[in-house]
Parts: structure tokens; sequence; C-alpha cells
């Protein structure tokens, strides 16, 4: 991961033409939470990090717009090294706090709002009305070379909070999130799988028809304190009340694999296959504002970056023909196999079944797909506090 450093030039106490002691001290801001990544979420955090590409490239935040930025009242004013910034609000809903030095080449940090754009994105494919959206601020820093977000909080963060992430971004203290170069106009997510500690889910993965049984992964917790063996050779995972069943319409379950270990189950999957086809079943719990849609776009693209698509598929059990609420994506693969997934939700719970498979075995993972998501509708119950 690299470090962002920047060396400045002997810089000035104040911003330039513009005295402090001309301008009002801001209200104070009660503290706003930090929304700390890499959590241990990785699928979670993706869709966090994609909605930031816009706000990084939003015409607001460049360079050229926060050297024009004027304040309406003082926050607060520091020195990191031999540069001194001076911290302002704006009278714009974005950026809405600047911290500015006086040398027009030096770093700018800022912070500004952001939102999560996927749920818009699905419902306007969709023609549905879009969901409320959910407003996160993010601390970014414009350099000569582009928009680079660092830190993401709940609600603007009050002067004390910027002040202190400034001065540990010039130490290289704050590892990037996403970037935008100026010159290419490239987007970078910067948080790499390698982030996240533990076995993690590879997003899409399945192991191809005929490798034979998967290893269960290892974690610092037991597996059986998120899955609990069965007398009928089921495995129950209490968090979300979904048992795995050791077999189910010609499928064996050959694995299961915990994810998050620090988090007591809430990404965790089982794994299944026939002598032609594989599939995985992910019970994941993301945070309450998640819908639907907005995971679904996510979690195909993730699939298909792993296994990429060379045409459209049929879905073998679609959401016409009855049966839990669901989306499904399929496509053939470079190895000419069906490739694809479906996705269902309840409350907080979100159940995605990928599968792997010849078109000779469609009739048994149709019946596979009915099977595993309707006793997900029926066994997972929403959280009723």
């Amino acid at each position: 991961m690299r470090s962002w450093l920047w060396a400045g030039a002997v810089l000035g106490v104040a911003l330039a033409g513009t005295s402090a002691a001309a301008r009002e001290a801001c209200p104070p801001r009660p503290p706003a939470k930090l929304i700390v990544l890499p959590s241990t979420n990785m699928q979670s955090d993706l869709t966090t990090l994609l909605s930031l590409g816009p706000a990084i490239s939003d015409k607001t935040v460049q360079r050229r717009a926060l050297l024009k930025a004027k304040p309406k009242c003082e926050a607060s004013a520091f020195s990191a090294g031999s540069t001194s910034f001076a911290v302002f609000e704006t009278d714009t809903l974005s950026p809405v706090l600047v911290a500015r030095s006086a040398d027009s080449a030096a770093p700018i940090f800022f912070v500004a709002p952001f939102s999560d754009i996927t749920a818009a994105v699905m419902a306007e494919v969709e023609k549905r009305p879009a969901p409320p959206a959910t407003t996160s601020y993010m601390l970014g820093v414009s350099t000569l070379t582009g928009v680079t977000a660092l830190r993401i909080y709940a609600a603007v963060p009050d002067s004390q909070a910027v002040q202190a992430d400034v001065i540990a971004a010039l130490k290289g203290e704050l590892p990037p999130l996403v970037s935008r170069n100026d010159r290419t106009k490239g987007i970078q997510i910067n948080v790499q799988a390698d982030a996240y500690k533990g076995p993690q889910s590879l997003p899409g993965s399945t192991p191809p028809p005929g490798t034979g049984p998967g290893l269960p992964a290892t974690s610092a917790a037991p597996q059986n304190e998120s899955f609990r063996d069965q007398a009928d050779g089921g495995a129950l995972h209490p968090a979300s009340g979904f048992t795995c069943p050791a077999a189910i319409d010609g499928f064996k379950r050959d694995r299961l694999t915990v994810y998050d270990a620090a988090d007591g189950g809430r990404d965790v999957s089982c794994g299944y296959a026939s002598p032609s086809a594989t599939a995985t079943l992910y019970l994941t719990r993301l945070p309450d504002r998640y819908r639907l849609a907005q995971v679904f776009d996510v979690y195909v693209q993730q699939a298909k970056d792993h296994t990429p698509a060379v045409a459209d598929a049929a879905d073998p059990y679609p959401a016409s023909e009855g049966g839990p609420a669901r989306l499904g994506k399929f496509w053939r693969d470079r190895e000419n196999r069906n490739e694809g997934l479906w996705l269902m939700q309840i409350g907080p719970w979100f159940a995605k079944l990928r599968v792997t498979y010849r078109d000779a075995d469609a009739t048994d993972i149709r019946k596979l797909a009915a099977g595993l998501l309707g006793a997900i509708s029926t066994q997972v119950k929403p959280p009723t506090a």
C-alpha cells in the first residue's frame, strides 16, 4: 500500500488575501462517527468504495474549484511541520469543509458528501422508484496529480477530527481508499483483498465442476461457533436460522466456510457439488441501508470479474416462475459452461446462490435453486429487535 507523503515549500501562516481575524468562528460540531475501512466484510466495503468514484470526480472537489472555495466561517487553524493550514466551512453543499494553506501548489484537504449510487442506477434500469439515498462524508485531498479519498464519516466531522486526520495524512498514516488521476481520469480502488484479515470470500467463486470437494476455510475461531451440526447431518447457522442440508436434489454438501471469524458468522457459505456442477450458497448480513437491487449489480460484477462472460445465458429458475422474490443473472464462460447467481434478501440477510454447470445440468440446477432458496425464505427471519 502506498503512503501519501507530500513535500512542501515554505508556506504562509494564513490564507492568501483572507485574514482569519476577519472571519467569525464556526459553531462547534458534535463528533461524527468514523466509518473504518477496510472492515471485516469485503463485499460491503466494495459497494462503499465504488460509490466514492463519482464523488472524487465531481467538479466541486477538483483543484481549481477548491482554490476558489470561499470561507463562510473559520473552524480552526493549525500547523503541520512548517505548513500552516486554515480550516473553514464553505457556503456550498460540497465541499462542506476545506483545509487549505497559502501555497497554491500544496495539498488541499476537504470534506464532501457522497451517496451510494448503485441503488439509483439499478432503479433506473428496472424502471422503478429509487430508494432514499444515504449520505456519508469523505475526507479527501487534492494534489497536483489528482484527488484521493482518505476517510469516511457518518456525518460532517468536527474541526478537531479534521485536523488530526490531515496531520496523519501528511505523515503518510492514512492509506488511500480511492484515487482519481487527473491526467488519465481513471479511478483506482486502493483497498486490496489482502487488507482483510482471515479467510475472506472470493465473491462469485465456486470450484469448477469435477475438481472434487473443497477444503473448509480455517479461521481464528472454530467453525462450529458459526455452524452447529444437526442430527440429520445438516449444519445450522444460528445467526440467520438457516440450516445447510447435508444433501439436496442430487447435490452433496462438501464444505462450510466462515469468512468473518471476528464477527461471529455474519459472512458464511456452504458449498455443494454433483458430478458435473457446483454451487455455493453465501449468507451475508449487511447494514440496514442496503437493498436487494443495490447489492445485486455489485455481486454480478464481482462474479463476472472472476469468470468473465462471453455471452448471456438463460436463467434456469426465473422469478416469473414464482417462488421467493429474487434477482438472477446468467452467462456463458470461456469454457462454454453456464455461470450465474441468484440473490434474495430477508431483512439484513442476503442469500446469494452462485452456480456453475453444463447445459445438461440445467434441470438439476433449477431443482437445487428452488429447494435452497425456498428453504431460506422459510427459515431465515428478520431480526425483531
